[in-house]
């Protein structure tokens, strides 16, 4: 028996000791407060949001969602999943108008309630009910745990009244209606709605504080307006929030990349000769993460503009928009992998949330929910645009693998057993990477039409060939050896391109980590907590120059 385990038993190792409280109130609500003030600056009009203007899109590239990624996260969720769907209702539901308007307004926060603690992708199979009454009214109730809503925010921490769509099913006179849509008030500025529930859950590691909450309903009474769904059919939502959330990875990417960047051309260390200090930035072990992030900042966003163009095409089915979505977003995920890479680049500097590329890349972590759509989307069945030019690599990967899976497919019995253990041990694990296939080959494609800098088109497409590296041996394209030298040239090239690149990016002033300059450092420094004896204060008032060229000078390798 390890030695450890009777100290298992006492109460000072008891899980419940390990459990985080819930952020302050203060602490919470500071991003609501910053959420309102995005929303009011950002000038939307429901018009925007219900249309979906150009306007309405540009918000979700503005460089303020990595400034402070939870407050841009309560907005687009109030933006584009609550009023987004009230602003459908404008016509048919006049007596909406003055929410709207508070909504708008940011004086009420909304939010979207759909999955739930037992359901996720499977939404058809929700277990929360609104059951009709004889008098018109509804009774909203959650039969079990499984049923209770994860993890919108709803605590009344935020300090406003808060409003939520609640995805419910309809039961009418013992029979089952369908899941459909129901305005739900959950709180006043302080308290919550008669027969609602919120359980706050813990904040989120290294992340600013937002009250995600398991939600859950006692027989609460609804008006007969709560109905916002035809009783008749349900409307499946159209996948506005699984674009639009995934712009702000973006921005995230650029963030840290300039970071990292500015931070490696400052740190020096140790030269060819004793006395000799040279940046870290001119090792090449220190370069390629940065120039991953560069390239990828760039060409997803010329990717973004692309998807949306395609994602407001009319002629579009419904299911090819929520395609084009679903592959950026993983593209997204995909790529913000990257920022783990940035932050080690920072050394221990890196592990820390103050100097924000660690709290990026833990905030956007959430967003990696993308990997379900990815699976599921290759179950339904319909075409995409072909590649543009079907002889370039990534147009041949993506053809390749997408035979493999076929023919494997084939012989299991075709498509018609996709729901059996065969279907699910051999194709469904290949279903992410046939939708990432198809994302780089699709950016590849926006970024040379967009006229991207062939050295930076030239890098990007290597990365994508490097992480899928064995198909390319396999299929005799590339060998490993030659491959490392064009990759050597590709970054090579590309490397004065985006240096200067970097330095026009607006990032610049949404910027708060202090490892950015000497300056900003020892004003951070000189803010901490002090703890020290006798002749400490005189230390560090006469010795902090050597202390800040110590800290500066230490290599983490």
């Amino acid at each position: 028996m390890p030695f450890s385990k009777p100290l298992l038993a006492l109460d000072l190792w008891s899980p419940s000791k390990d459990r985080d409280a819930p952020a302050s109130p203060d602490k919470v609500r500071l991003h609501y407060e910053r959420a309102r003030s995005i929303c009011k600056e950002s000038g939307l009009a429901i018009t925007d949001i219900k249309h979906l203007t150009p306007k309405s899109w540009d918000f979700h590239f503005d460089l303020i969602a990595a400034r402070d990624m939870t407050a841009f996260i309560i907005a687009t969720i109030h933006l584009n999943l609550c009023i987004g769907t009230l602003s459908a209702y404008t016509e048919s539901r006049p007596d909406l108008s003055h929410l709207l308007d508070d909504l708008l307004n940011f004086n009420v926060c909304g939010e979207f309630m759909l999955t739930e603690i037992g359901h996720g992708l499977d939404a058809r199979n929700l277990e929360t009910t609104a059951t009709l009454l004889p008098d018109g009214h509804f009774s909203l109730h959650t039969p079990t745990p499984a049923a209770a809503k994860a993890m919108p925010p709803s605590t009344p921490l935020c300090g406003i009244p808060r409003v939520a769509i609640v995805f419910a099913r309809l039961l009418v006179d013992n029979m089952d209606h369908g899941v459909k849509q129901f305005l739900v008030w959950l709180s006043e500025e302080d308290t919550m709605k008669d027969g609602i529930t919120s359980r706050a859950l813990p904040t989120r590691p290294g992340t600013k504080p937002l009250d995600h909450a398991i939600t859950s309903f006692a027989h609460v009474r609804l008006p007969p307006t709560a109905l916002l769904s035809f009783p008749s059919k349900s409307k499946e939502p159209l996948s506005v929030g699984t674009l639009s959330l995934s712009i702000m990875g973006v921005s995230s990417i650029k963030l840290a990349s300039e970071i990292t960047a500015r931070y490696s051309q400052r740190r020096l260390t140790a030269g060819l000769t004793q006395h000799e200090r040279v940046p870290i930035l001119s090792f090449s072990t220190q370069q390629r993460p940065i120039l991953r992030g560069l390239v990828h900042g760039i060409v997803l966003d010329v990717y973004a503009r692309w998807t949306i163009s395609n994602f407001m095409n009319p002629d579009h089915a419904q299911a090819v928009r929520h395609a084009f979505a679903t592959i950026f977003k993983a593209s997204v995920v995909q790529a913000s992998r990257h920022l783990h890479q940035l932050s080690e680049r920072c050394g221990w500097q890196g592990l820390f949330a103050y100097n924000q590329i660690s709290e990026l890349a833990l905030t956007f972590q959430g967003n990696a929910v993308a990997e379900g759509d990815a699976l599921a989307l290759c179950i339904h069945k319909y075409h995409l645009p072909p590649p543009q030019d079907p002889a370039r690599y990534l147009a041949q990967h993506e053809r390749g693998i997408f035979l493999e899976s076929k023919e494997k497919m084939a012989k299991l019995g075709g498509y018609g057993h996709h729901r059996n253990q065969e279907f699910d041990r051999h194709i469904l694990p290949r279903c992410q990477s046939l939708v990432e296939a198809i994302g780089h080959r699709m950016a590849y494609e926006a970024a040379k039409h967009r006229g991207v800098r062939p050295e930076v088109l030239r890098l990007f497409e290597k990365l994508c060939i490097e992480a899928n590296l064995s198909w390319y041996l396999e299929e005799g394209l590339v060998t490993r050896s030659g491959f490392l030298d064009s990759m050597t040239e590709a970054y090579s090239a590309a490397l004065p391109v985006l240096l200067h690149e970097q330095q026009r990016l607006e990032t610049i002033d949404y910027i708060t980590a202090p490892i950015m300059t000497s300056e900003s450092w020892e004003e951070f420094c000189s803010e901490l907590p002090a703890f020290g004896g006798a002749g400490a204060k005189r230390f560090w008032v006469t010795n902090w120059l050597r202390l800040i060229y110590v800290l500066m000078t230490i290599v983490v390798y």
